[in-house]
């Protein structure tokens, strides 16, 4: 069973500021406020620290406020808990899975009518860009992973698609593929990339750690911005980009020339699981995604995402390589 803490509080009725106050820092650290007596949260030592310190700031306002750890007695009790969590964190999600719509139906009007312009371009993405945070921010409270969880990323990740194909579409001077470059012109690099990666964004950075630049350092940052000293993949405007039906890590596997069938294969995964048009039909895809999607939620870090995503993607090299030799 889970062991939670509880907070109990009685604010005077001459204390509103605090009463907004203690509210706003609890909705803020993800507590919920079961059968209407008690605020609780799961028992982690940073929560029983936030509880410890509100708990404080009630009495120093000369309040009253105690603090209870227990368990639940049963399965169904910790059930019904969990829920609690669930269903607040799903409400939160719905408001945003409403705007995810909004702004969907902005897109396909845009491409529809004015056609695909800059202007267009940074607008729309500056309303995905809060929406995102929005959900950033649910994501950190969701301790039990709330349905509505997964379609709201879904929807994110869908506008991000469009959105991208316009910044490919739009950007000047991006050609197609024909170029081939030479590794070690890019060895001891720093990369830049979106931050909160993903399944492409991920592979990619493997692909150049362990085929480009063994020595790579890479950044993740918050918006579409190329440092000076570092080498942009998989963002607006960079050469190393989606170009026509490629993701980002065919477009590296092409412009290297790494000709490996091992690769190929781990290609046609990232492919059938980023472009979401099961061009390969590869049946591995969805089990790359539920992993790599766990561990971003779990994690929430993307060096620390990053790091074990080239475990799992040294795996898949290992096991394709593998059937390459049994093969000959």
């Amino acid at each position: 069973m889970n062991k939670w803490i509880l907070l109990i509080h009685q604010i005077a009725q001459d204390s509103p500021n605090l009463r907004v106050k203690i509210w706003r820092n609890l909705k803020k650290h993800g507590a919920v406020l079961f059968k209407n007596a008690v605020y609780m949260l799961p028992l982690t030592n940073e929560h029983e620290e936030t509880m410890q310190w509100l708990c404080s700031q009630i009495k120093e306002g000369g309040s009253d406020a105690s603090l209870f750890i227990t368990e639940s007695l049963d399965k169904e009790q910790d059930e019904e808990i969990i829920k609690t969590f669930q269903d607040v964190c799903n409400k939160e999600y719905l408001d945003l899975i409403d705007s995810c719509n909004n702004l969907l139906k902005k897109i396909e009007q845009a491409e529809n009518t004015e056609g695909i312009t800059d202007k267009s371009s940074n607008t729309l993405n500056r309303e995905l860009n809060e929406i995102t945070k929005g959900v950033g921010d649910i994501a950190k409270i969701d301790f039990f992973h709330a349905s509505q969880n997964e379609n709201v990323f879904n929807k994110i990740h869908l506008m991000q698609q469009k959105l991208n194909r316009w910044s490919r579409t739009t950007e000047k001077g991006i050609t197609t593929t024909n170029k081939v470059y030479k590794a070690k012109d890019f060895l001891n690099k720093k990369w830049v990339t979106r931050k909160d990666i993903f399944i492409d964004r991920l592979a990619s950075a493997w692909l150049i750690k362990r085929f480009i630049d063994p020595k790579a350092r890479f950044v993740f940052s918050s918006k579409d911005k190329k440092p000076g000293d570092a080498i942009p993949f998989d963002m607006y405007g960079s050469e190393f980009t989606h170009h026509g039906e490629d993701c980002t890590f065919e477009t590296l596997i092409k412009v290297f020339d790494l000709n490996d069938p091992a690769l190929q294969s781990i290609a046609e995964i990232v492919h059938d699981i980023d472009l979401k048009d099961s061009k390969y039909g590869r049946k591995e895809a969805e089990g790359v995604t539920q992993i790599v999607t766990g561990l971003s939620q779990k994690l929430r870090d993307d060096n620390k995402l990053l790091e074990k995503g080239l475990e799992i993607f040294d795996a898949l090299y290992q096991c394709y390589s593998s059937n390459t030799e049994g093969g000959n």
